[in-house]
């Protein structure tokens, strides 16, 4: 009896087996794996879109990690070639401003008929980037120099003079002072 019953069942269990097999034929794995190059693009895009992003935001490292992860991850993408010039340029960008001087402190002496929060406004009108803990180059002292005495002259001071003076506090920060002369 336990002879039969035991045949039977391994029976029922080849008929299961038979009827709706664990693994799809090849017929429904090529239906599966159609989207895929799809979805590798898609994802791919994404990718590179995301690095882009973190380019425009000046985050030069974690770019390059993501158009690095594009090139390693679809190599058969379309986008390496655009990916692996992006890698180029935010490592020469993430050089460059690792080799700056950062910004440690921002002052402003004889600021007469004008607030410090008003001239840091008119920085950030003018798409100056000149701030504490972000990094300074002549360039941008110059720019900030310049709208300071625009301000100051839309402000009523006469033939404003502004000095701008630098002084480095190792290892490599700066601290920043405009100086109003009348």
């Amino acid at each position: 009896m336990k002879l039969l019953f035991s045949l039977a069942l391994l029976l029922v269990g080849a008929w299961t087996i038979a009827a709706d097999p664990a693994l799809p034929d090849a017929h429904a794995r090529s239906k599966n794996l159609e989207p895929m190059p799809a979805r590798n693009e898609i994802d791919a895009m994404l990718l590179f879109e995301d690095g882009q992003a973190r380019l425009r935001a000046g985050k030069y490292g974690t770019a390059a990690v993501t158009f690095q992860t594009l090139i390693a991850v679809y190599p058969e993408s379309p986008l390496v070639a655009r990916a692996t010039e992006a890698l180029r340029s935010s490592e020469a960008l993430e050089q460059a401003q690792s080799n700056s001087r950062i910004v440690r402190s921002i002052r402003f002496e004889s600021l007469k008929g004008v607030r410090i929060h008003e001239v840091l406004e008119r920085f950030n009108e003018r798409e100056i980037e000149l701030a504490v803990e972000k990094p300074a180059t002549v360039r941008t002292m110059e720019e900030a120099k310049t709208a300071l005495r625009e301000l100051l002259s839309e402000r009523g001071v006469e033939n404003p003079r502004v000095e701008v003076e630098s002084r480095e506090i190792p290892p490599r920060s700066l601290e920043i002072v405009f100086r109003v002369a009348r």
